[in-house]
């Protein structure tokens, strides 16, 4: 049985415990239009206007005051809400955790299929149901984009590192863990991070700095990583008491 099915199948049971006190829930074979705005959230409570369009099997809004039922496999949402006007709105909310957040809405359940033969057509409507999806927090990042300025360092002008971290989208991500390491040093270079986490600002943009302590006689390159939690990486070359190479004319 699919999560779907399962859902609509425990919310039903529910519903009829008690029937002098059910709910209002749309008819059998209604169906559910579902949409998350926006589809991804920071962790640690970003969160999304999830917005259930129903409409009966004639095509028609169900009535005010029906009842539609969401649930999350991650993150927090609220458990019901009335429908008006065909719409029910609720929000949800991210806690600590990253991943994808699966949201199923459900009201009505999927209707009875009769008949299939010449004369009795066969006939089926909506399932009662509809998902959709929600990306949080350090799942979002599709690319990283490491820089370095200047791109030497000595032991009087550090190297500045950034990682911009971008989605699907191109759009930047905020608030993600990025780790900064260090390749091809003798032990006289090191990072202001240590190698520990930093986060991203606002603008998609995590920090670090490249330090030397070798003397002016030492000439070497060495690389710095940065990686996001979900595994995307860049790496910048760095000089060390080398002639920082000059930016490309645009």
């Amino acid at each position: 049985m699919s999560k779907v099915k399962l859902v609509v199948a425990v919310v039903l049971a529910a519903a009829n415990l008690s029937c002098g006190d059910a709910p209002l829930t749309a008819p059998a074979g209604s169906t559910l239009f579902l949409v998350a705005n926006p589809p991804f959230v920071v962790a640690n409570g970003g969160s999304a206007v999830v917005t259930a369009v129903v409409t009966e099997p004639a095509g028609t809004f169900v009535p005010n005051g029906t009842e539609v039922f969401f649930f999350t496999d991650l993150g927090r949402i609220e458990a019901s809400r009335q429908t008006k006007d065909g719409v029910a709105r609720v929000n949800f909310v991210a806690d600590s955790r990253s991943g994808t957040a699966n949201v199923i809405a459900v009201s009505g359940g999927p209707a009875a299929t009769t008949g299939g033969g010449e004369e009795t057509p066969s006939v089926s409507s909506g399932t009662g149901s509809a998902s959709v999806t929600i990306t949080i927090g350090s799942a979002r990042p599709t690319r990283v984009v490491v820089t370095a300025t200047p791109n030497s360092v000595t032991t009087s002008t550090p190297s500045h590192i950034v990682a911009n971290v971008f989605d699907e989208s191109g759009n930047p991500v905020k608030n993600v863990p990025v780790i900064f390491t260090l390749n091809g040093g003798s032990g006289r270079e090191a990072l202001d991070s240590g190698g520990g986490q930093t986060f991203t600002d606002a603008n998609g943009q995590a920090f670090d700095a490249l330090r030397t302590r070798a003397g002016s006689a030492v000439s070497r390159t060495v690389t710095v990583t940065a990686t996001t939690a979900n595994g995307q990486t860049d790496t910048v070359s760095v000089g060390v008491n080398q002639s920082p190479v000059p930016a490309p004319t645009p």
